[in-house]
């Protein structure tokens, strides 16, 4: 059976009762993500589930037309492209749930300031600024979990997997019966195959690379040895024994430590670790922001600097 037409959404069946939504059209750069819906199922689940899948209100509300209730909406960390809107199920009465400690992030934009330590580079009205661009808007309440936590709705059970190198809480969420693998934000972001994204996303001062490929290895292995079918927020559709998604994470990965490290060597030598990476940020190795103005600036030029640091830790041509 041919699935409903919504406007400015992309509709992908997994299964027969799972779906993996993506927002085509989006109102800024970090504002949506896809996420999956699991539908009602006999001696399943009653009630529509949708997983980490931030899309604008109007869109919510046409999905809660059509395959609502949502009784639940499960939240995989607290970056913008994963909280904006997640206000919009809430208010069509579905249950937030999100992992400690970015749960916070989702109830306040203030929360999202502290966590991901922007007060070291970035005044908060920027940050203000950025919410209001990407339309957030926070929730009453939130339920929160530890990421690793089995989650059970009804007669459903949904393993959260821990993949912390991309973010503090950080999870995947994996569905054993179904045989489903969400990966959530690890970093395989291709639209299509062969055309490549920016890849994993390690901009914060709490990433870690060494823990970010750790992560890749337990997802592939997860994939390969217990689903069917990987699903990530910023991709297509994946069935097994595919390899290519953690291929492609890997050396997304490898290439942005060639880049950094050929730069290093390009540099003036000093000793002084934060002169390095002021140099280094002249070079615009991941993103012109010489041709950025005002507030996106500056969150770019915070971004960066935590991807340089990240890096510069596993440099072969020039330790710490």
């Amino acid at each position: 059976m041919a699935l409903p037409l919504i406007e400015n959404l992309e509709i992908n069946k997994i299964t027969d009762d799972i779906l993996l939504v993506h927002q085509i059209k989006v109102p800024y750069y970090f504002s949506c993500c896809d996420g999956l819906l699991i539908l009602p199922k006999k001696e399943r689940n009653e009630t529509t589930i949708a997983i980490d899948l931030n899309i604008e209100f109007e869109y919510v509300k046409a999905i809660n037309n059509i395959y609502g209730p949502i009784s639940t909406y499960i939240c995989s960390h607290g970056h913008m492209d994963h909280i904006a809107h997640v206000h919009a199920w809430e208010d069509l009465g579905a249950i937030i749930y999100s992992p400690n400690p970015e749960a916070k992030t989702l109830t306040d934009l203030h929360e999202f300031y502290k966590c991901y330590e922007w007060e070291e580079m970035v005044e908060y009205p920027i940050i203000e600024k950025f919410g209001e661009k990407n339309k957030y808007k926070a929730c009453k309440n939130v339920r929160s979990f530890t990421p690793g936590d089995n989650l059970k709705f009804e007669n459903i059970e949904i393993e959260t997997i821990p993949l912390t190198g991309h973010s503090v809480s950080h999870v995947g969420f994996f569905l054993p019966k179904e045989e489903i693998l969400h990966i959530s934000c690890l970093g395989f972001d291709q639209l299509k195959p062969g055309i490549d994204g920016f890849g994993p996303w390690y901009g914060f001062k709490q990433c870690d690379i060494s823990q970010y490929l750790d992560d890749i290895n337990k997802a592939e292995i997860i994939f390969l040895e217990g689903a069917k079918f990987l699903t990530s927020s910023h991709s297509y559709v994946v069935k097994a024994p595919d390899k290519s998604p953690f291929e492609y994470m890997r050396r997304k990965i490898k290439e942005n430590q060639q880049k950094v490290d050929k730069a290093l060597m390009n540099i003036k030598q000093t000793s002084n670790f934060e002169e390095k990476i002021e140099l280094l940020l002249k070079k615009d190795i991941f993103f012109p922001k010489r041709k950025m103005k005002d507030f996106l600036y500056k969150i770019y030029s915070f971004w960066e600097y935590w991807i340089l640091v990240n890096h510069i830790k596993m440099s072969k041509v020039l330790k710490i």
